[in-house]
């Protein structure tokens, strides 16, 4: 069987070949490969179930055979519509044949309509030549490419390709860093990771995504039941997401992984997808939610509109995008009433999605979700004159995160239910998301909290200097930072809770540490084998030559002796160059097993302080929440701030007074040399 590795790299390497050739080439890479995994997979479910047929009933006659085989496939694939018959098709009639066979399956499978068939293959060239915008040899050159590998079952489980299918999505997201893309379809893992672990999905569980992107947290939940539970069906996973492609790709994701998550495409706020079988208005309500939606997403209701001057000219923001004004807000009404903690304003929509949320768990349901750090502070509480001179009324957003804190309030200000349902936070280090350099945070949330946390909030800051590896575009949480984190949310500063945790989690890191070591081996065979397997047929092929010549009595030239010399160096140059880059991934392997093991003994020494704990973390009653106004700024809670490198003293002056001898006996030296000069 292939290994998940040596696939992902595979598949990564056709992305060179479409690189620059169409905009959004992972719509097209994605789509081909899953065409060929349905053509590889059906032959193989054919002779699979005949071969499982005859070994328990016997010889089978062709009436029998067609009948096994009619109930043997997931999905039909229509006669002529394999992946061999696109890659036999004639040069000049490719594109129309792969086009054709892509549409032929969705018609054939209704739940492939716009998944498979995502990319046009037969699209005109936009300059009206006659060609195609994709050209026939790029796409002959594609269908070659991975024609090499089966991916059927045989050789390709679902873990093996959904895991290596994740992969792909995430080195298409490291590719566009720094672009808005990439945010839209992928979540760093790590993150995901944290709050799977912090929710722990239950057998049974319904779990829900309302901006699901690439499936991430719905895929990482199913895994995380197959390890506790036996089997990633323990849960039911939904998902909704809004563009196109990127629905697609979750879509593709759950299939590759053998999943049956239900993934809808729509607008979640304008349209949720998932509502009560009886009452299209009644927001259907789920176990978990786990999310990461759009940061601060501009008029979130689609009600504003262009902002103009007293000439009736629109009125652009720095950026060049209008600025919009809103109307309705008096009249606004929810037909799904989910915004019982107030109205967003239309300008920001992270406490819409928050409110959606909350609004699709049940009594007992648990939230993550990933926001901008603004939701914790933004909005100010009602102020009257004689407290601070002016009269000011409360923010949309300070109300509703009150509420999350206290209990929604009815339209005479007065409590319907009198909770706090928000269990912990955790300030992310920054520069951490795809696409945006806004701070990030997790808020948790849990409608039933046990009885002791009830009117607590775990208050985690995890944005200190060193609590993440630093790159030019972006951050990322290592093992050992995950461990940090996941550690003070699991113990909520209980040292045994701590210590049975790390030892419960130590393995399953190093576990990762090793995966993304073999990836990275992976690569470096990838890049170099061809290559010194070249370099070494080319040195054995010249050593070959001269010593036929050596041989026939006749003393080699010095340019004879010369191209042994270079060939020799060349593999000896290539081969080091390959040692070198696997020392420096064995190395941060290494070093990534040893953080775990520091970031050990540093948490249990910080739980036994309690000066340090205020370092780390706090557990904020409901009395210090209201005293702060319910701002939850993690500076008012946690000490953020980083104390300066202890000097000592004594030392610091001997080597003061050590640097002022250096320098008169330079400046004595220095005025020797002049005079010996002027003399």
């Amino acid at each position: 069987m292939i290994t998940k590795q040596a696939l992902g790299n595979t598949l990564f390497g056709m992305a060179d070949i479409l690189r620059g050739k169409v905009e959004d080439y992972k719509a097209y890479l994605l789509t081909l490969l899953f065409f060929k995994r349905l053509s590889d997979n059906y032959n193989w479910e054919s002779n699979n179930k005949v071969a499982e047929a005859e070994l328990q009933y016997g010889t089978l006659n062709d009436k029998q055979i067609q009948k096994i085989l009619a109930k043997a496939h997931d999905f039909i694939i229509p006669e002529g519509h394999f992946w061999s018959d696109v890659r036999n098709a004639p040069l000049d009639k490719k594109n129309d044949k792969l086009n054709k066979a892509v549409n032929e399956i969705a018609d054939a499978n209704p739940v492939l309509k716009g998944v498979i068939n995502t990319v046009r293959w037969n699209e005109p060239a936009p300059d009206g030549s006659g060609g195609k915008k994709l050209s026939p040899e790029v796409v002959s050159l594609l269908i070659n490419y991975l024609d090499a590998v089966d991916l059927s079952n045989k050789n390709a489980s679902v873990d093996i390709l959904g895991d290596a299918y994740e992969y792909l999505i995430k080195k298409f997201a490291d590719e566009n860093k720094g672009g808005t893309t990439a945010g839209q379809f992928y979540t760093p893992q790590e993150v995901v990771d944290i709050m799977v672990r912090y929710l722990k999905p239950q057998k049974g569980s319904e779990v829900y995504d309302p901006t699901c992107g690439s499936g991430g947290f719905l895929i990482n939940a199913a895994k995380y039941c197959k390890a506790n539970f036996g089997t990633q069906k323990a849960v039911r996973l939904y998902g909704q997401e809004d563009t196109w492609n990127t629905w697609a790709i979750a879509r593709i994701n759950m299939i590759l992984h053998g999943m049956d998550g239900k993934i809808e495409k729509g607008d979640t706020i304008k349209d949720p997808k998932f509502t009560e079988e009886d009452n299209d208005l009644a927001i259907k309500q789920f176990d978990l939610v786990m999310a990461n939606f759009p940061f601060s997403q501009e008029n979130w209701w689609k009600n504003g509109e262009p902002k103009k001057d007293k000439k009736g000219k629109i009125v652009n923001k720095k950026d060049g995008s209008p600025q919009l004004v809103y109307t309705g807000k008096e009249d606004f009404a929810d037909p799904f009433e989910r915004f019982n903690y107030g109205l967003p304003p239309f300008s920001n929509g992270d406490f819409a999605f928050i409110q959606h949320i909350i609004a699709s768990l049940k009594p007992d349901g648990k939230a993550g979700i990933v926001c901008p750090q603004g939701v914790l502070f933004r909005g100010q509480p009602e102020k009257t004159e004689e407290e601070d001179g002016q009269n000011r009324k409360a923010d949309d957003e300070y109300l509703i995160r009150r509420g999350l804190l206290q209990g929604p309030v009815d339209a005479n200000g007065e409590f319907t239910n009198n909770t706090n349902i928000i269990d912990a936070i955790v300030v992310l280090p920054g520069n951490l998301f795809y696409g945006t350099t806004i701070p990030g945070s997790i808020l948790f949330i849990n409608k039933k909290k046990p009885e002791h946390r009830k009117d607590k909030v775990l208050m985690v800051y995890a944005a200190k200097e060193g609590w993440a590896l630093e790159e030019p575009n972006m951050n990322i949480l290592m093992p050992h930072d995950m461990l940090r984190i996941s550690t003070i949310l699991e113990s909520w500063g209980d040292i045994d809770i701590a210590q049975r945790w790390i030892t419960e989690q130590k393995e399953r890191l190093y576990g990762i540490i090793q995966e993304d070591l073999d990836f990275k081996l992976a690569e470096i065979f990838q890049e170099f084998d061809t290559d010194i397997l070249r370099l070494s047929e080319k040195l054995l092929n010249v050593q070959g030559k001269m010593a036929a010549i050596e041989k026939q009595g006749k003393k080699l030239t010095k340019t004879q002796t010369n191209l042994i010399t270079k060939a020799k160096k060349a593999l000896t140059d290539l081969e080091n160059q390959k040692q070198e880059a696997e020392d420096i991934v064995y190395a941060m392997a290494e070093k990534e097993r040893q953080g775990i093991l520091d970031v050990e003994v540093e948490l249990i020494t910080m739980l036994k302080d309690s000066e340090l704990r205020k370092r780390y973390f706090a557990i904020v009653d409901q009395e210090e929440l209201e005293d702060n106004e319910y701002n939850l700024n993690i500076p008012r809670y946690v000490d953020t701030f980083e104390p300066e490198e202890e000097i000592d003293l004594e030392e610091a002056i001997e080597e003061f007074k050590l640097k002022t001898e250096n320098e008169d006996n330079l400046e004595n030296s220095l005025k020797i040399l002049l005079n010996n000069i002027s003399n």
